[in-house]
């Protein structure tokens, strides 16, 4: 096309090819209306461009128009077709656009911030460095796009498709992406951190060192992703299905994992930094929730210590969600509730003193001891406790506490010659025996889960 020569299309792209061939400065029109709709893509104008003599509107690197430092800020762009067109350094701020097609363009360093992108089209462009800051990007197709350490910092993006695109180094903090397509993209490097990626799919794409530090990551598809490195402190999987994926290069401190679906991920509880992310907010009944699928993770990859310590501190986050419960049913005069939840509390308490949840051989130990001592102090304070053929009680530490330790360990009264006698003497004995024959119980259940261990 010569300049001038497209009066055979719309007057605004004639008037619009004039004013770009006199231009003696970065052409701007500063908010003009009437780009709308116009098409001023490559398919568009090819037809018409003479290879030997191109006018000076044509960008030959792009194929398209050359608007490279334009100023286009708050300009009217409305499924307006600037597909193949160098944008370069272009300012786009606050550009109307929805639907508009920037397939192949050239936008590198080119400013859209605040612009209204809704459902537009850059597939394949080159947008290295481009400002999208607090755009609206909805619905927007970014598929193999090349948009190294641009911004999309703040910016709506849900629904939007960066399929295979390369966004290296990009920056998207504060993002809000629900049900984005990220599938095969190249973000090794991106910050992601504090990103709203609820239902995202990230299948197959590379996350190597990025970072997603308090992201929502809820029902996101990491299948065949790979984080090596990456910084997952904070980020929320909930009801996410993380299946076979390696995290050991990764920073999981204080992530969340409530209903998540984990199956043979690689993880360590070092990685955790000591408690689940809902524990750190006080919502222990979703704590305890993250804890049963880490357990049960840690499980499956082989971890057996790990997994012991995500079940005891999913039983002692149900402990504590059971205080929190009884001290709300104390408040609001709830008798029923009170005791229930406050029953909850004790008995968990008392397991967990007494056994670790089933865990410790060495509590269990410790309560033998304890045991043994607060019967022979009973035994002492009763004076139950005989020779045989005296008639005095024996408040020896040696007979009391000897006595004691066989009749815990032993199904029968021991014989040392100390008999107890009275009615309370011989209901201790009794209450010490069936103790002694419960804890003997537990401790070779324990023993016995840890050597199959």
């Amino acid at each position: 096309m010569r300049d001038g020569g497209a009066e055979d299309g719309d007057p605004r792209i004639a008037a619009l090819l004039a004013q770009l061939s006199a231009r003696a400065a970065p052409f701007s029109i500063g908010g003009r209306d009437d780009l709308a709709g116009l098409g001023l893509g490559r398919a568009a104008l090819t037809p018409h461009i003479d290879p030997q003599a191109p006018p000076r509107w044509w960008a030959k690197e792009t194929g398209g128009l050359d608007l490279a430092g334009a100023d286009l800020a708050d300009a009217r762009l409305e499924e307006t077709d600037l597909s193949g067109a160098n944008l370069r350094r272009a300012s786009l701020a606050g550009v109307l656009a929805r639907s508009a097609g920037f397939a192949g363009a050239c936008v590198e360093e080119a400013d859209f911030s605040g612009a209204d992108l809704s459902g537009a089209r850059f597939t394949g462009i080159a947008g290295g460095q481009a400002s999208f800051r607090e755009a609206m990007i909805e619905d927007a197709d970014f598929s193999g796009a090349t948009m190294r350490f641009a911004r999309l910092d703040k910016a709506l993006l849900d629904g939007a498709r960066f399929e295979g695109a390369d966004l290296w180094g990009t920056d998207f903090t504060g993002a809000d992406a629900d049900d984005s397509v990220f599938r095969k993209a190249r973000l090794d490097e991106a910050n992601l951190s504090d990103c709203n990626l609820t239902g995202a799919d990230f299948e197959d794409a590379s996350l190597k060192k990025a970072r997603l530090v308090g992201s929502r990551l809820r029902g996101a598809n990491f299948s065949g992703a790979r984080l090596d490195g990456a910084d997952l402190s904070g980020a929320d999987f909930s009801r996410t299905s993380l299946v076979r994926l390696d995290l050991t290069a990764c920073k999981l401190r204080h992530a969340r994992f409530a209903g998540a679906w984990l199956e043979g991920v690689r993880l360590s509880v070092e990685q955790i930094g000591g408690m689940v992310g809902e524990e750190e907010a006080g919502e222990y009944e979703a704590a305890q929730a993250s804890y049963l699928a880490l357990e049960r993770n840690l499980q499956s990859i082989g971890s057996h210590e790990g997994a012991s310590w995500a079940y005891k501190r999913g039983r002692r986050m149900g402990r504590r969600h059971a205080g929190v419960r009884a001290r709300e049913a104390f408040s609001t005069r709830d008798l029923r509730g009170t005791l229930s939840h406050g029953y909850r509390w004790v008995a968990d308490r008392f397991v967990e003193w007494l056994c670790d949840y089933g865990e410790s051989l060495s509590r269990i130990a410790r309560a033998f001891l304890v045991g043994i001592l607060l019967f022979a102090a009973a035994y002492g304070a009763t004076g139950g406790l005989f020779h045989e053929g005296a008639n005095t009680p024996t408040y020896n530490p040696l007979d009391l506490v000897s006595y004691s330790a066989l009749n815990m360990m032993t199904a029968n009264p021991p014989e040392i010659g100390v008999k107890p006698l009275g009615r309370v003497t011989n209901l201790l004995v009794g209450f010490q025996g069936a103790a002694g024959i419960v804890l003997m119980g537990l401790f070779g259940f324990v023993l016995g889960n840890r050597l199959r261990r």
